[in-house]
């Protein structure tokens, strides 16, 4: 039901009209003498329509009713204002927003047509107070966020919030009226153009303060239905903050790099496909290379070259950095002089968002050390301790099977790569836990030709390498026996993928005993030491 508050001014027109209105019961009816009576009333009825008599249009009573409808339009109720009066039987409405509505009152149905003209003042009114509420929250909206906010309509700013006037230290009415290029312009090292309507599309620029100073910012421009480029909502996000995180990242990417450069640690970084892309000073003279030499050279010029036949290096490097080995890695490479090194390795794969592999970063350390006659040999020192303790392995036994073990998987037999195993320390149980495969080539000879520390004899075991089973040597480095075959249960082993039998009985039988395994790879010639059914180091 429509409300109508009726200004009934006592005139013949005015009672004409409201016997009109209250004929029909879809109107509710409030009746008032005058304008002023009717303000009074308005605010206890909130009506949707007040309609007044044309002649109260006279002034002052028009300065009246303006400012009556300007005092609605400021509340939350805004109604339809109506003027009314009746020349010649024809009933005319001066609707103060719409224009005039005629209707002729000698014709049937003339009330009927002023209801429906109610009606419909009514419903503009209602949809007007709809977009008037959208229009003022958004407002609001605008206002209160801390984003900054312009609208730019043919080519000049309309419209700014408190958070842009804050920014930039300007006053409104400094910004109205005024091109966007007078306060904001483009990075001086973006080539893209800043006033373009592109939807969606955001470009980083600066904003002129007032005093001088430039601030970094990034655009987002909403367009309008205006052809003119630039012309829509500027959403403008303050980005000092992030300029400065950035600038302190850089920084500290400088030093980092500085220090990679200046590290006596040995950097590289190799491409998937084995191509060394990053080399640090200290790799470079490591390797006996001039400073940036060895970046785009195969990773291959480190190595001897009979690891590279038909081989991906950075396989073995990615291998390094398998999260499931916890064993340090430590490969024998070949100085550009032809000299000999082993570094001990830690890598690192690197992956893009598709979890496509990018590169590796590899970490090494010079392990290498010289022998009283000049020549390079791995040294053992910083890492065989740990291993040795709770043991009854003296470091030059252990020292003397690692060499043997390397030099079987470098050289094979008569260039045929060959696989074995030792067992070392705890002798006693590991011959209790193991069977002869074949009669023991090393019963009956006296001790001093069956130590492991003789150069002859190591010799001799590689032509005992080629026999099937394990070597056996005691703490004290006595060879007590080989072709050994060990009968411990390897169930309950857990090694990394692509190691054999050799290597996961080796382990199974270090697990119940004191000893320590060196197991040379038939396939590549790594070595690898297990304890405690664990590897604990692998040597390539």
């Amino acid at each position: 039901m429509v409300k109508v508050l009726f200004v009934h001014d006592g005139s013949k027109n005015a009672s004409r009209v409201l016997s009109y209105l209250s004929d029909t019961l879809q109107i509710e009816l409030w009746q008032v003498s005058s304008v002023l009576e009717g303000e009074e009333k308005f605010k206890g009825v909130c009506p949707d329509i007040v309609l007044i008599p044309l002649s109260s249009g006279a002034s002052p009573e028009l300065k009246r009713i303006s400012g009556w409808q300007r005092i609605c339009s400021v509340q939350e109720h805004r109604p339809g204002f109506l003027l009314y009066t009746i020349q010649n039987d024809d009933l005319l409405f001066f609707d103060i927003s719409q224009g005039c509505n005629s209707i002729t009152l000698l014709q049937s149905g003339a009330s009927q047509q002023v209801v429906a003209l109610m009606r419909q003042v009514f419903g503009r009114s209602k949809i007007e107070r709809s977009l008037r509420d959208d229009y003022d929250y958004h407002n609001r909206v605008i206002s209160s966020m801390h984003l900054s906010c312009l609208e730019v309509d043919n080519g000049v700013i309309t419209r700014v919030n408190p958070a842009f006037l804050q920014i930039s230290g300007y006053d409104e009415h400094e910004i109205l009226g005024q091109s966007p290029e007078t306060f904001f312009t483009r990075l001086a090292d973006s080539e893209e153009l800043l006033f373009t309507s592109l939807p969606a599309k955001s470009r980083e620029g600066i904003i002129r303060e007032k005093h001088d100073k430039e601030i970094p910012c990034r655009i987002t421009i909403s367009p309008g239905n205006s052809e003119v480029f630039g012309d829509g909502i500027w959403f403008i996000e303050d980005r000092r903050e992030y300029a400065s995180l950035f600038s302190v990242l850089k920084e500290t990417e400088y030093e980092c790099r500085e220090q990679l450069y200046l590290a006596e640690t040995i950097v590289i970084r190799l491409s998937p496909d084995g191509f060394i892309s990053f080399a640090n000073p200290a790799a470079s003279g490591c390797f006996g290379y001039d400073p940036d030499t060895l970046v785009g050279s195969p990773v291959s010029v480190l190595f001897p070259p009979v690891a590279t036949i038909d081989e991906n290096l950075a396989e073995l490097f990615l291998e390094v950095s398998d999260a499931s080995s916890s064993a340090l890695h430590i490969f024998e490479h070949c100085k550009k002089n032809g000299g000999y090194l082993w570094i001990a390795w830690t890598s690192r794969g690197l992956y893009n968002a598709d979890n496509e592999l990018t590169g590796i970063i590899c970490v090494g350390t010079d392990m290498t050390e010289y022998a009283s006659n000049g020549r390079e040999r791995i040294s053992t020192r910083a890492w065989r301790d740990r291993i040795l303790t709770s043991t009854d392995i003296g470091p030059e036994v252990f020292d003397a099977v690692l060499q043997a073990c390397m030099e079987i998987g470098r050289e094979g037999r008569e260039g045929k790569p060959v696989g074995t195993s030792f067992l070392v320390g705890d002798s006693d149980e590991v011959l209790k836990l193991s069977r002869q495969l074949i009669l023991n080539p090393f019963s009956g000879h006296p001790p001093e030709i069956r130590m492991v520390s003789v150069p002859d004899v190591r010799e001799m075991l590689k032509e005992y390498a080629l026999l099937d089973g394990a070597f056996v040597v005691s703490g004290e480095g006595l060879l007590e026996a080989a072709g050994r075959y060990i009968t411990v249960d390897t169930s309950f082993v857990s090694l990394p993928k692509g190691m054999g039998t050799r290597h996961s009985s080796v382990a199974a039988l270090t697990s119940i005993t004191g000893a320590v395994g060196f197991v040379v790879s038939e396939s590549g010639g790594k070595v690898s030491i297990i304890k405690k059914g664990k590897i604990v180091k692998v040597i390539a």
